[in-house]
């Protein structure tokens, strides 16, 4: 009996809003919102061990959802016919939980059934035209309290007035049954957005469409004519268009594909503005133009962070383009571990990403941690990659290759590669001296210098090798000070060889002639050496302030050993 009940209601409602006017059609995007998500109810705190999303009506009047359908994932599930009075909330479950909301003073819509996964998914919410009304990509992580993590608590939208807001946006349920279904949420709201959107980077879907993306959604009430951003130089755009489900990006559809070769500039010559009506400056722009597939050697790994503060997941890997061309980093895969191939691989910006030449692109597990536990000078620079593969904290290998696995870069790292006086290495990053020398070489990496906070995500890397004569032997600075402050922390020893496969032994004496520091014996060379001094002994300790010479020999089957010295000064 209550079914039929409820299914006259249904019938009287439809007619009720139709009679009044109040069509699906009025219902539009951010006005009924996806307001909460229960994806682990277990162990249960309160309420029902029961999967469930609410859905909120923001606007002034109730309103009717018909057709209307719920995305979670791959999975599409049509919703009933759903009425929600003004400021009101409807929540979903599967229908075998009927009686268990019910028995606790819940009215629930209900479907077949309702899986959302734990670890976290994407949900997209559509009017029966197919147009998203609300989206949102939650990940498990967003509980930031682990107990909470582990199950039994509903993640909550702080503030409705900002339901275009990501991850900052939502929280754990602070209520002490564990959610708060069917009513207003535990939490009383955010300060207001009064940052205007930044343009963050661009793709190309096909090769007469631009993809601008954006640092955060856009408003659902622009005008996209054609004229709101130009290309330079001279490149028509004929319309522009939204990209669902969250409205972070615009396609630019252009009159001819791009010239190869060519750096573009699209720049904003209209108004645009985010959801809380904030406007992007007048001019801004960004440079762009057509990719280039990555060849090996055309991007580097250029920094690494694989053991962060505390456990967390601020763990990066920074890639820097020292080729003359644009290459999209959809196109490249990061990977982990392997000699020839990585034993995994993800692609390195899943959107798209085109990297212009000489910039840095930082690969995030986690972008707002990163963000908060370094000083970023371009935060622009850094791209989240969820699927970033985990990097045991001592040794491991970093590897980039194109998508068919090609290799392009490979590091096989050690914690014995960074400064050697260091307490602890946690929170400190490996970075690359030298760009055009070989990566997998011990001397062009060192620490993270200290003053730079430990770490340089996208911008230049705090040790970085100077510029040296590539003479016969040269050491650089004349005198250094290994305090690891991000100035002159080491020697820079380079040797040119008179012909490959020389072996090479150098050697660090102090004034009275004393071997303090066998820096290597043996070694097997090219042309070109070098290497790296932090001003330890063989003991692994650092020498007393003065006066050192480094002695160089070299020999070759055939041929004369060779002998240079140098003279380099040590500050304590």
């Amino acid at each position: 009996m209550k079914s039929i009940k409820r299914k006259l209601l249904w019938v009287a409602s439809i007619l009720l809003f139709a009679l009044q006017g109040q069509v699906m059609g009025q219902v539009g995007r951010y006005d009924v919102v996806i307001s909460e998500i229960m994806a682990d109810p277990t162990p249960a705190v309160g309420l029902p061990a029961a999967e469930y999303v609410e859905l909120h009506n923001r606007t002034g009047e109730a309103c009717l959802l018909v057709g209307c359908t719920l995305r979670l994932g791959n999975t599409v599930k049509a919703l009933p016919a759903i009425s929600i009075d003004s400021g009101g909330y409807a929540v979903l479950t599967a229908a075998k939980y009927r009686a268990d909301f019910e028995a606790v003073g819940v009215e629930v819509y209900t479907l077949s059934s309702l899986s959302i996964t734990d670890g976290g998914q994407q949900l997209v919410l559509t009017d029966g035209s197919g147009r998203v009304l609300h989206a949102v990509a939650f990940r498990k992580r967003w509980h930031e309290a682990v107990v909470k993590q582990e199950g039994g608590w509903s993640l909550e939208m702080i503030d409705d007035r900002q339901p275009w807001l990501d991850e900052e946006g939502w929280a754990s349920s602070v209520d002490p049954s564990g959610g708060t279904p069917g009513r207003a949420n535990s939490h009383d709201g955010l300060p207001p957005d009064v940052s205007p959107p930044l343009l963050w980077r661009t793709t190309m879907p096909d090769s007469v469409t631009l993809r601008l993306w954006f640092t955060e959604p856009l408003s659902s009430t622009l005008s996209l004519a054609a004229d709101l951003f130009e290309i330079l130089p001279d490149l028509a755009v004929e319309g522009i268009t939204e990209v669902p489900p969250f409205f972070d990006a615009l396609d630019l559809h252009l009159a001819a594909a791009p010239a190869t070769g060519q750096t573009y500039q699209a720049v904003l010559r209209g108004d645009l503005r985010d959801g809380a009506g904030n406007a992007m400056p007048a001019g801004a722009a960004i440079p762009w133009g057509r990719a280039h597939p990555p060849e090996a050697g055309d991007l580097v790994i250029n920094e690494i962070l694989t053991h962060p503060f505390d456990g967390t997941d601020a763990d990066f890997v920074e890639i820097y383009n020292r080729s003359d061309h644009i290459i999209d980093l959809r196109t490249v895969k990061v990977g982990s571990g392997g000699d020839t191939l990585p034993d995994k691989a993800v692609v390195a910006v899943s959107s798209g990403m085109l990297l212009m030449p000489g910039d840095y692109a930082v690969l995030c597990k986690e972008r707002r941690q990163t963000l908060a536990q370094y000083g970023c000078q371009d935060p622009l620079a850094l791209v989240p990659c969820d699927s970033l593969p985990a990097y045991a904290n001592a040794s491991g290998v970093v590897f980039l290759t194109d998508y068919s696995l090609r290799p392009i870069d490979r590091l096989a790292y050690r914690e014995e590669m960074h400064y050697g006086r260091l307490a602890s290495t946690e929170g400190v990053s490996l970075e690359r001296l030298d760009s055009e020398w070989p990566t997998q070489d011990d001397s062009n990496w060192h620490s993270a210098a200290e003053s730079a906070g430990f770490a340089t995500p996208g911008y230049a890397n705090s040790q970085r090798a100077p510029a040296v004569a590539r003479g016969e032997l040269a050491v650089e600075p004349e005198v250094f000070s290994p305090d690891n402050d991000g100035f002159e922390d080491y020697a820079l020893i380079s040797l040119q060889l008179p012909m490959p496969e020389c072996r090479l032994s150098l050697r660090i004496f102090d004034e009275q002639g004393n071997l303090v520091r066998h820096l290597i014996n043996n070694d097997l060379c090219g042309t070109e050496a070098l290497y790296r001094w932090d001003g330890d002994d063989d003991r692994q300790q650092p020498v007393a302030s003065g006066l050192y010479i480094v002695d160089a020999r070299w020999w070759h089957d055939g041929d004369r050993p060779g002998h240079r010295r140098k003279v380099v000064g040590v500050r304590n």
